[in-house]
C-alpha cells in the first residue's frame, strides 16, 4: 500500500515537473486579468480596459515601478456626435466610469472567449498560444498573413519545426503582447453618465519590449482599435479620444502635472522628495504616439473636384498619415494626417469645480476639449493652480494645454499645486464610420533620475527615443500583403527645407534607405503650388540609398517666375517590383518672399 501511494506521488511530482517544463505550449487564453511584469514595470490589467486598477496577487493593484507605485488607473474617456445627439462614455475607475464590458456585443461578458489573450516572443513557434491566437482573430485580431489567403492557420507548412515568412502567426510586436476586446454594452443604468450605449467595439493590444535599458526601457504600449458597429448611427461625427490616468507617484498628495507639445506627452511629478521614493522619485508620461487618420480638404490635401473626398488621381496629397504595426507592415494614407494631442489637462481631485467630471458627461466633454467642466477657457494669467513664468507673456500661452512650461528650465507655465492628480491627454476630433477602425497608438513611460526634476528629463529622453523608434517601425522589418502598405525597411526621411522662407533659393534633402532586393528606387522630387500645380521637377530617376541634397533656386532659371507665397515639395519613393505599384509620399510646406 506504502509502495503504492509512493508510487503515485512520483508519477505526480513527474507530471507536474512536466507540465512547468512545457508550460509555454498550453493556453494563453489568461482570463479575465494579468499583470505585466516587464523591467522595472508592474502593470496589472484587465479585460474591460481598466489599467493598474486591478487587483492580481501577490504584487496587489496599482503601476508600480522599482517596487512601489506610481500610477492608481489609467484607461480612456470617448466622446462624440451622432445627429445631433452627444455622448460621452470610457474607462477611468478612478472617477468609477466602467461603461465597457468584455468581449465583442450581444457576447455575454462571462464568455471564455472574452478574455485576455497572451503571446510572447519566447513562446516556441506553432505553440499553444500561436494556436489560441485562433480565437482572438475570431472576435478581431490582427495576424501575419504568411502564405496570404486571408485565414489565419498557425501550421508549420515545410515541417520544419521554424516559423518562415510565408507562414502564419500572431500579431506580436515587442516580447510579450496582451489582447482583448471590450464594448460599450453596459446597461444605461449602471453608468455614471447615464448615457446609452453607443455599440463601439474597442480591441486593444498592451505591448512591451524586454531590456532595462535603451530606447524601449520602462515603456509599455497601448494601442486602441476603435469601431462603430453601426447599431446606433453609421457615423459618430466630432469625435474625441482621451488617454485618463491618475498617477499616484509613491505619496499620491504631492503629485503636479504637466505636458510636453512637442513629445504629444501629459506627465506627472513630484513637487521635491517623496516619502516612499524618496529623493528620487520618478515622472510618468502618458504618450500620444500615432493619433487618428484624418482626412481634411485644404490642410491634408488640395480637394480638386470639391466633394471632400481625397480621391487619389485627382486629388493632390499635402500630407501622409502612417500606422505602423511591426511586422504587420506599415500603412501609409496619403492625403491625410495623424492627428496630434490637441488638448492637456491636469486638475487635482475633489475640488467641486476643476475636479473628475462625473457625474455629468457635457462636463466630461468639456474637460477633455481642455475647458473646465462649465465650459469655461482657463486663463493662464490668473489661474490660481499655476504661474506663468521666465518672462513669457501669459496673455501668449495656449490655454487647452495646462502647464505647458519646463519645470527643468523653470520657464513657462508652471503647475504649482501639488495634490493627488488626475492627467488628460486628448486627441481629435475625428469621425467613427460604421465597421471603419480608428487606430490610437499611446505609451506609458515612466523615467527615474537623481531627483525629481532630473526624473522629467530622462522620461523626455525616453519619450524622444520611443517616439523615433515607433516611426522606424518598432525595429522590425516590413511584410507586404496589401496595397496600402509600404515597404521601407528603414525609414525615408524627407527635411524641412533651409532656409525658409528664401529667395531666391533653398536646399532640400531627404534619405533613401536600401529597399528590398534592388539596388536603386524610382525616386521623383517636386515642387507644386498652393492649387496643385506642378512648378519644378527637381528629382525623377532611380537613386541608391544614402542621404541626398538639392537645390531649388528660383532666380536662375528662365521658366520659372514666381511670386512670394506659399508652396510645396514632395518626395515620392515607389518600387513596382516590392511595392504593388504603391509609392511612399511626402509633402513639405516651404515659403518665397520676395
Amino acid at each position: 500500500m506504502k509502495t503504492s501511494v509512493f508510487k503515485k506521488e512520483i508519477l505526480f511530482w513527474f507530471f507536474l515537473i512536466f507540465l512547468i517544463s512545457y508550460s509555454g505550449t498550453f493556453s494563453q487564453n489568461v482570463g479575465t486579468n494579468y499583470a505585466i511584469n516587464i523591467n522595472n514595470i508592474y502593470l496589472p490589467l484587465d479585460n474591460r480596459g481598466i489599467l493598474a486598477d486591478v487587483y492580481i496577487p501577490p504584487l496587489g493593484s496599482g503601476g508600480q515601478f522599482d517596487g512601489h507605485g506610481f500610477l492608481f488607473c489609467g484607461g480612456f474617456l470617448l466622446s462624440g456626435f451622432h445627429d445631433d445627439s452627444l455622448w460621452t462614455n470610457g474607462v477611468a475607475s478612478a472617477a468609477l466610469i466602467e461603461d465597457y464590458l468584455p468581449g465583442k456585443i450581444n457576447m455575454q461578458p462571462n464568455d471564455p472567449l472574452a478574455s485576455l489573450y497572451k503571446v510572447s516572443k519566447s513562446d516556441p513557434d506553432f505553440s499553444q498560444s500561436w494556436h489560441d491566437w485562433i480565437d482572438a482573430v475570431d472576435l478581431g485580431a490582427d495576424f501575419y498573413d504568411g502564405n496570404n489567403d486571408g485565414i489565419y492557420d498557425p501550421i508549420d507548412l515545410n515541417e520544419n519545426g521554424v516559423w518562415d515568412h510565408d507562414e502564419d502567426k500572431p500579431d506580436l510586436i515587442g516580447d510579450l503582447a496582451l489582447w482583448c476586446v471590450y464594448n460599450d454594452s453596459r446597461p444605461t443604468s449602471q453608468r455614471r453618465y447615464n448615457v446609452e450605449p453607443k455599440g463601439i467595439e474597442i480591441r486593444q493590444t498592451v505591448f512591451a519590449f524586454e531590456g532595462s535599458q535603451g530606447e524601449t526601457a520602462n515603456t509599455i504600449f497601448i494601442r486602441y482599435k476603435i469601431i462603430n458597429t453601426g447599431i446606433v448611427s453609421d457615423t459618430m461625427n466630432s469625435v474625441y479620444f482621451t488617454m485618463y490616468a491618475d498617477p499616484d507617484i509613491g505619496d499620491a498628495s504631492d503629485d503636479i502635472g504637466g505636458c510636453d507639445t512637442l513629445l504629444n506627452a501629459t506627465f506627472g511629478y513630484n513637487m521635491g522628495d517623496d516619502l516612499v521614493y524618496g529623493v528620487n522619485p520618478p515622472a510618468f508620461f502618458m504618450n500620444l504616439l500615432a493619433g487618428p487618420v484624418v482626412y481634411i480638404p485644404g490642410v491634408t490635401f488640395i480637394d480638386n473636384n470639391g466633394n471632400n473626398v481625397y480621391e487619389s488621381g485627382i486629388d493632390f496629397p499635402l500630407d501622409s498619415a502612417y500606422i505602423r504595426k511591426g511586422e504587420l507592415g506599415v500603412y501609409l494614407y496619403p492625403g491625410a494626417k495623424n492627428i496630434s494631442m490637441t488638448s492637456s489637462v491636469s486638475y487635482p481631485d475633489g475640488n467641486p469645480n476643476f475636479g473628475d467630471p462625473a457625474p455629468d458627461y457635457i462636463g466630461a466633454r468639456n474637460v477633455m476639449l481642455g475647458y473646465t467642466k462649465d465650459g469655461t477657457v482657463v486663463d493662464p494669467c490668473s489661474w490660481p493652480f499655476g504661474e506663468v513664468r521666465g518672462g513669457v507673456n501669459c496673455s501668449e500661452v495656449n490655454p487647452l494645454y495646462w502647464y505647458s512650461g519646463d519645470p527643468v528650465t523653470n520657464v513657462g507655465w508652471i503647475n504649482i499645486d501639488d495634490t493627488d492628480l488626475r492627467i488628460l491627454n486628448t486627441t481629435g476630433p475625428f469621425q467613427l464610420v460604421k465597421n471603419k477602425p480608428v487606430e490610437i497608438l499611446t505609451a506609458y513611460i515612466v523615467g527615474r533620475g537623481i531627483n525629481e526634476l532630473n526624473s522629467l528629463t530622462v522620461g523626455r529622453n525616453i519619450s524622444t527615443e520611443i517616439l523615433t523608434f515607433q516611426q522606424i517601425n518598432f525595429g522590425y522589418p516590413i511584410v507586404l500583403s496589401t496595397e496600402n502598405k509600404i515597404a521601407p525597411p528603414g525609414q525615408f526621411i524627407l527635411n524641412q527645407n533651409y532656409p525658409n522662407p528664401f529667395n531666391p533659393s533653398t536646399k532640400i534633402k531627404f534619405t533613401i534607405p536600401s529597399v528590398g532586393t534592388r539596388d536603386r528606387v524610382s525616386v521623383q522630387l517636386k515642387v507644386y503650388d498652393v492649387l496643385g500645380i506642378e512648378i519644378a521637377t527637381l528629382i525623377n530617376e532611380e537613386l541608391s540609398a544614402g542621404e541626398y541634397e538639392v537645390t531649388f533656386d528660383v532666380g536662375t532659371s528662365r521658366d520659372l517666375s514666381l511670386s512670394s507665397g506659399v508652396y510645396f515639395y514632395q518626395l515620392k519613393v515607389g518600387d513596382p517590383e516590392i511595392n504593388s505599384g504603391q509609392a511612399m509620399i511626402q509633402t513639405k510646406k516651404m515659403v518665397l518672399m520676395k
